[in-house]
């Protein structure tokens, strides 16, 4: 049951991300709800199961957009190990205030490494111009959504358990 209402959030996600947040879209820019989702996962249950949701909600983003297929999936991968270390290290009752201080760290991370693996490729953007014009506004966003999609989820959570 627990498997099927985690492929169910990340497959809504999805949904929400390729449909519904195009109407939400500030200067071109929207959200990663699955980034979003990925962070929660590894935060709420460590290392192992954000590696699992990074790399198969990653490799579900791959295949629904025109980018290189792999770097989504690689990204969310790492994302989401290194975000699941840090479960050992926050105390629980703090989490919610981290919650969007995370997010934005983890945002710009993401879209640093997607840049750099892309450079990898020949694919050249301006770091300075990303930074200012995608990455931060980006992360903003993502930060602000994030204590949000964390009671939703945590809370989907909890009515599992019982």
């Amino acid at each position: 049951m627990k498997i099927l209402l985690k492929v169910g959030i990340i497959v809504t996600a999805l949904l929400i991300q390729l449909t519904l947040l195009n109407s939400f879209t500030v200067q071109g820019l929207k959200p990663d709800l699955i980034l979003l989702v990925v962070l929660i996962f590894s935060l709420l249950k460590g290392a192992e199961e954000g590696t699992v949701s990074g790399f198969a909600s990653g490799l579900l983003q791959d295949i629904f957009s025109t980018g290189l297929l792999g770097v989504n999936a690689l990204v969310k991968t790492v994302i989401g190990f290194i975000s699941g270390i840090l479960k050992e290290k926050i105390f629980p009752e703090h989490i919610l205030f981290l919650i969007p201080i995370i997010t934005f760290v983890v945002s710009i991370s993401q879209s640093i490494l997607m840049l750099l693996i892309l450079h990898a490729f020949g694919i050249e953007y301006g770091m300075v111009w990303s930074l200012k014009k995608i990455i931060l506004p980006e992360a903003l966003y993502n930060s602000l959504l994030s204590p949000f999609v964390f009671l939703g989820i945590k809370k989907l959570f909890q009515l599992i358990k019982e």
